[in-house]
């Protein structure tokens, strides 16, 4: 029988975040002063809250407060998400262009609470990629019975054996086997005992690795019958050989300065969002996120030359970044990439995009495919940007006293140029509130229809407008800038 539909659970299998939910549980047992054991954390995994708290009680028989952990744990979880964005498992976007493609339904199945996962399956921009969601709270059971698997099946009008359920844990392979599905297992943070991978059909590596298995019961091991999308750019991009050198290169400036370190992570959550709005877009998600990699390379030397990040009293950072990178004498891409992998028509077009990035609007007369990848990269960059705006205080990224903020008042021109859609110009903003108006507005700048997607899931946009002044006018006028954003992002 062929296979119709791929169930998988979200935590471990798409999106690493098993490690960070680890340490999340150790952080919460220092916290309240006993130890969380490694073989108690596996026994969670792939369980519902319900199942996860008697667990715990059992084991603790009251000694520790389970609530209490789950928000201590939760919390760590949290702040690392903050940090480092989220990162996405190899190979799942190759595995739902093929699904795509090939006319075969995905589902998710997880524990996670609705809310959090929705969110987490919006930002990496597989949502509406899928058939159906079964989220815990939907089923009686949760794994290791088979309820929540059968329930995803059922979601896409298909019979279990024509199934695949993907996981990582005890629990859900035992659930999937149960249900009488195709059970391939991903090791990740556990190893499996023997009697449970007599459990599985197939254990690999990598999700695109089920794209074999997918080719071997769909097409009788013919590898021309498959249509996918062709990435011209990827065979060229060593992606470790990126990372290493990104570290390098950053490990010379002081990473303990907080401005180093906020440039340091916006690179790395820069790269996750371009990968995912390219991906979206039809573009070669390896060169947006390798743009993504590049893009600030220039504000390190920046801040190590002139001391700030202000261009307006030191330099265009992008164009610092532009140049450094692409010096005909000794350019610096030599170290991100290996030379004999470079493309002219790649270098580029990163070169453009980096040049680009921070400009209120890209440069005319460009062709098409690079002004996709200049917008892909400075919708990204925009996003990030209202993501610290969330991470820390008003007065400390406008450089204004909190007395100033709350009293002042929104200029007219501040005003205008925001109801009328546009990115409004540093040279508008007079006031200590017109700034937070001028980060607000960098919504309408936003090209792709994903990026609102993700804007709206992370919820950064409430989170800013969610501030209340003590001028009553502006009072009114944040009003209207909340009625006009909600109509938007509608």
């Amino acid at each position: 029988m062929k296979i119709k539909g791929i169930i998988f659970d979200m935590d471990g299998v798409l999106i690493d975040s098993e490690r960070p939910s680890i340490a999340g549980w150790k952080y919460a047992g220092e916290k309240m002063g006993e130890e969380i054991p490694d073989s108690l954390i596996d026994s969670f995994k792939g369980s519902n809250n319900e199942s996860i708290k008697k667990i715990f009680d059992d084991y603790f028989k009251g000694r520790l407060d389970y609530l209490k952990a789950r928000e201590y744990r939760t919390q760590y979880c949290y702040k690392v998400r903050e940090k480092e964005g989220i990162v996405t498992k190899k190979g799942l976007y190759d595995l739902f262009e093929f699904c795509e493609k090939n006319d075969i339904k995905c589902a998710v199945a997880t524990s996670t609470r609705r809310e959090s996962a929705q969110r987490s399956l919006k930002c990496i921009g597989i949502y509406d990629k899928l058939a159906a969601v079964s989220y815990g709270d939907e089923v009686k059971n949760g794994k290791p019975a088979p309820d929540i698997f059968l329930d995803a099946a059922a979601k896409m009008g298909l019979n279990p054996e024509e199934c695949i359920v993907v996981e990582d844990s005890i629990n859900g392979i035992k659930a999937g086997a149960a249900g009488g599905m195709y059970v391939v297992h991903i090791p990740d943070t556990i190893i499996i005992d023997e009697e449970t991978k007599k459990l599985t059909n197939r254990i690999v590596e990598s999700l695109d690795k089920i794209i074999d298995i997918l080719i071997e019961i769909n097409f009788s091991g013919n590898r021309q019958a498959p249509h996918m999308r062709e990435h011209k750019y990827s065979a060229f991009i060593d992606r470790q050989a990126v990372r290493d050198f990104f570290r390098e290169y950053t490990d010379a400036y002081n990473s303990k300065d907080p401005k180093i370190l906020l440039k340091i992570e916006h690179t790395y959550r820069v790269a996750a969002l371009a990968e995912v709005i390219g991906w979206r877009a039809g573009f070669d998600r390896d060169l947006a996120w390798l743009s993504g990699m590049l893009h600030d390379v220039g504000r390190f030397e920046q801040v190590r030359r002139y001391h700030t990040f202000n261009d307006a009293v030191s330099v265009d950072h992008a164009k610092l970044g532009a140049d450094l990178l692409f010096d005909e004498s000794a350019p610096l891409i030599n170290k991100f990439m290996d030379e004999k992998l470079q493309d002219e028509r790649m270098m580029y077009l990163l070169e453009t995009s980096i040049r680009n990035h921070n400009k209120f609007e890209i440069d005319e007369g460009l062709d098409e495919e690079t002004k996709n990848y200049c917008n892909i990269l400075r919708d990204a960059d925009k996003i990030d940007i209202l993501k610290v705006n969330t991470l820390f205080s008003p007065e400390d990224i406008y450089g204004v006293t909190k007395e100033e903020l709350l009293k002042s008042n929104i200029t007219d021109k501040v005003m205008e140029s925001f109801l009328n859609e546009e990115t409004v110009l540093k040279a508008y903003r007079k006031s200590a509130i017109d700034s937070l108006v001028g980060h607000i507005s960098l919504v309408w700048g936003l090209v792709y229809p994903i990026s609102y997607e993700i804007t709206a899931a992370e919820g950064y946009l409430e989170r800013m407008l969610s501030f209340k002044s003590q001028n009553e006018e502006t009072n009114e006028k944040l009003e209207v800038i909340r009625s006009k954003i909600k109509e938007k992002m509608r």
